[in-house]
């Protein structure tokens, strides 16, 4: 808390229009104001951690709510961070926590294929990023930026670094559309200009609610496949 006014400053990294209502309907139950520092869609992640680590001598904020793990620890790795173990906490999964507490995993959300509902041959793998029938019509939010730094750092993880750098090759070979963050690529596939992207699935539920003609794909569902991505938020 900061001060004697209870205030908590809160850094926040994921989507401004699911994470302020959460944060005023805690002000209405707790009495306790937020003054909340919302990261830029472009750089998504990026933004609030390096802030705290800019701050970390001179701390501004008493929490960080991240989009996903990676950031909160790196943020652990770097000595910003302090454990803390929520007691409202303790329903959630220990695989969705840091085993010394010092971030907690809520809230995830899929990382899903959004594909124009033109197309007659859905994709059903993100391997189709490198299938030629797909060549200059796939397109992807920035690698450094946001999920899809956790997307990519999970298929290192996964497959090694040689086979996961050949799949980076072979999107670039494949002429993959760049973005500036998930919420474009998804428009950008609602338009028709391309036909599928990799994104989370609040930016396709939140495109379908607007009426926009995209279909939602959960990929490599198939035997030996390496299914889809879960990726908490995190505090």
């Amino acid at each position: 808390m900061s001060g004697n006014t209870q205030t908590v400053v809160v850094y926040v990294s994921e989507d401004q229009v699911f994470s302020e209502p959460i944060l005023k309907d805690f002000e209405k139950a707790t009495g306790v104001k937020v003054r909340a520092v919302y990261d830029t869609e472009e750089a998504k992640g990026t933004g609030a951690m390096n802030r705290l680590i800019a701050e970390k001598n001179n701390p501004q904020a008493d929490v960080y709510w991240a989009n996903e793990p990676i950031r909160a620890e790196v943020l652990k790795q770097r000595g910003i961070s302090v454990s803390y173990v929520s007691p409202n906490a303790a329903g959630i999964p220990d695989v969705f926590k840091d085993p010394e507490g010092y971030w907690t995993g809520f809230s995830a959300r899929a990382r899903i294929l959004v594909v124009n509902k033109s197309i007659a041959e859905k994709p059903q793998s993100i391997l189709a990023y490198t299938d030629a029938r797909w060549k200059r019509k796939a397109v992807v939010a920035n690698p450094l930026f946001g999920t899809t730094t956790t997307q990519i750092a999970a298929l290192f993880t996964l497959w090694g670094d040689d086979r996961a750098k050949a799949f980076l090759e072979a999107m670039k070979e494949n002429e993959t559309k760049i973005s500036t963050d998930n919420g474009e690529s998804t428009d950008l596939v609602a338009s028709g200009e391309f036909d599928f992207s990799l994104v989370d699935s609040d930016d396709g539920v939140n495109r379908i609610r607007q009426g926009k003609p995209i279909e939602m794909v959960y990929p490599d569902q198939g035997e030996g496949d390496i299914g889809c991505l879960i990726v908490p938020n995190a505090v």
